[in-house]
C-alpha cells in the first residue's frame, strides 16, 4: 500500500523550540530524499496532528519524471532509516547524515517515529553508541481501536487520525482508496476503528491501522443525559435526588 506521503512524529512533553527544531530537520530530510533520486517534486502539509507533535507531508510531482519517483521516495525514508538503525556509516550519503540527525532527537521522553502507509520506525534513543536500545520492537495483529476521528486526507487512498479515547494520542488510520465509503458521517465522531494494528510491544499502545475494514461509529448519547438516570430499584426519583437525600440523611 505505498502511498505518496511520509510522517513524522516526536512523542513527549515538547517545547516549541523543539517542535521548530524538529521540523527543521524534518525538512532537511525531505529536501535530501528528492536529491537521493534526483525527483522534483514539492512537498505539502498533508496532515498535521497534537497529542504527538505529528507532521505529514505529501509529494506532489513538478515534471512527469517525477511521479515514478514518488513511491521510491517514501519507501527511500524508511530504508534510511532502517540503514541508520543498524549503525550504516553516513559516508558519503547526505540522506543517512540527516536521517541520523533528525533520530538524534530521539530520548527517554521523547520518542521518534518514522512513519509511511506501509511501516514504521520508532526510535528511543540515539543510534549512537549507547548501552541501551535505539529502537522500540512492535506487535502486528487484526484489531479494533476506538477513539475520536479527525484529521482526514485524501489522495491517492485515504489517510486519517484517530484520537484513541484512553490516551488522547493519535492513531494514524489508512483505507484504501475503494474504501473511502467507511468514512461517511464518522468525522468529528468517536468511532470502533478495525484492521491490522501495530502497537508498542513495551506499553500496548497502537500507533497505527492500516488495511483498515470497517469504521463504526459510537452512539454518545446526549451530553446530559446521566441527570436522567434511575436508580436499579425502581422509582421515579431523578439519581442525584436520590444521592442528595442518602448524603443529608448521613
Amino acid at each position: 500500500m505505498a502511498g505518496d506521503s511520509v510522517t513524522f512524529r516526536i512523542d513527549g512533553e515538547l517545547t516549541i523550540a523543539k517542535v521548530a527544531d524538529a521540523f527543521s530537520r524534518f525538512g532537511k530530510v525531505l529536501q535530501a530524499l528528492e536529491h537521493d533520486l534526483a525527483a522534483h517534486v514539492r512537498w505539502v502539509l498533508a496532515g498535521l496532528d497534537y497529542g504527538s507533535a505529528a507532521i505529514t507531508a505529501r509529494a506532489e510531482p513538478l515534471d512527469d519524471d517525477a511521479v515514478p519517483k514518488i513511491v521510491a521516495m517514501t519507501e527511500r525514508y524508511l530504508s534510511a532509516g532502517r540503514e541508520v538503525l543498524r549503525g550504516r556509516p553516513d559516508g558519503a550519503q547526505p540522506l543517512l547524515s540527516v536521517v541520523r540527525d533528525l533520530t538524534e532527537l530521539a530520548d527517554v521522553e521523547n520518542r521518534v517515529i518514522l512513519e509511511t502507509a506501509d511501516d514504521e520506525l520508532i526510535f528511543t534513543a540515539p543510534v549512537s553508541p549507547s548501552p541501551r536500545p535505539a529502537a522500540t520492537p512492535t506487535t502486528r495483529s487484526l484489531g479494533t481501536v476506538r477513539g475520536r476521528v479527525e484529521t482526514l486526507s485524501h489522495r491517492r487512498g485515504f489517510r486519517f487520525t484517530l484520537y484513541e479515547l484512553t490516551t488522547d494520542r493519535p492513531v494514524s488510520c489508512y483505507l484504501q482508496a475503494d474504501h473511502e465509503d467507511l468514512m461517511r458521517d464518522a468525522w468529528g465522531h468517536i468511532a470502533n476503528v478495525t484492521g491490522v494494528v501495530t502497537r508498542d510491544a513495551d506499553t500496548g499502545r497502537p500507533l497505527t491501522v492500516r488495511r483498515v475494514t470497517s469504521v463504526d461509529v459510537v452512539t454518545e448519547g446526549e451530553a446530559m443525559g446521566f441527570l436522567r438516570a434511575r436508580g436499579v430499584v425502581g422509582g421515579n426519583e431523578p439519581a442525584d435526588a436520590v444521592v442528595r437525600r442518602i448524603r443529608d440523611a448521613g
